[in-house]
């Protein structure tokens, strides 16, 4: 289990709150000796009770996070919403607020783009934070580059099969993935490195199930 430190001091003695945070923009040395799983432990938001650090994060994000219309490009890490999935009837639950490592741009049969992504929101704290935590350590050149300001360009490195051989099989990372149409897609944000600790604290918005029910189908996972 991790260790919830006390958020970090600024340079002047006082302890950053979390609005201080997310706007926080990293020198080059900074980034250089960036440690996710730290920024997550310490972040201003740990102590907080789940449904209020969750309503903040999302706040920060879209005050925070670049918007975007374009398509989800493999390597990026986006927030959207999805209240209406096209087949909605059909599935058993679905997060309505995703936060996903996008993983790709596929065609259907009938010739039509889907996108792909690991929905951080369908693993428990503990494993997001190894996903997060493992995939930056992993890809961090990639990461960096998209640290405080991030660009519309895919990573020719993170796919899905990638993803699957740097982790642990006991993450299960296949029951997160999870396929979205690009015009159903709400408001969506790109959100930069800098920001990830700040998302890991959002939670999915499921309908048809619960966040405890999810927590438990991915235990049950195989």
């Amino acid at each position: 289990m991790a260790i919830i430190k006390k958020p970090q001091k600024t340079t002047t003695g006082k302890q950053d709150t979390y609005k201080d945070l997310v706007k926080k923009i990293y020198d080059q040395e900074e980034i250089k000796n960036f440690k996710m799983d730290e920024a997550i432990e310490q972040h201003p938001l740990s102590s907080r009770p789940t449904l209020i650090r969750s309503k903040l994060a999302y706040q920060e994000l879209m005050r925070n996070a670049k918007g975007t219309t374009k398509y989800m490009l493999p390597g990026n890490v986006y927030m959207f919403f999805y209240h209406d999935p096209k087949y909605k009837e059909e599935l058993e639950y679905y997060d309505r607020t995703p936060l996903i490592i996008s993983i790709g741009l596929v065609r259907t049969k009938s010739n039509v783009i889907r996108e792909l992504g690991l929905n951080l929101h369908y693993f428990p704290p503990f494993a997001r934070e190894r996903i997060l935590n493992h995939t930056y350590n992993v890809f961090k050149p990639w990461f960096d580059q998209n640290f405080n300001d991030p660009q519309h360009k895919p990573s020719k490195f993170i796919s899905y099969q990638r993803l699957k051989a740097i982790m642990n099989k006991n993450m299960k990372l296949a029951f997160g993935i999870k396929m979205y149409i690009p015009v159903l897609r709400g408001a969506t944000f790109q959100v930069p490195t800098r920001l990830l600790s700040t998302g890991y604290y959002t939670e999915g918005h499921f309908s048809k199930a619960t966040m405890a029910q999810i927590y438990k189908f991915w235990r049950r996972f195989r």
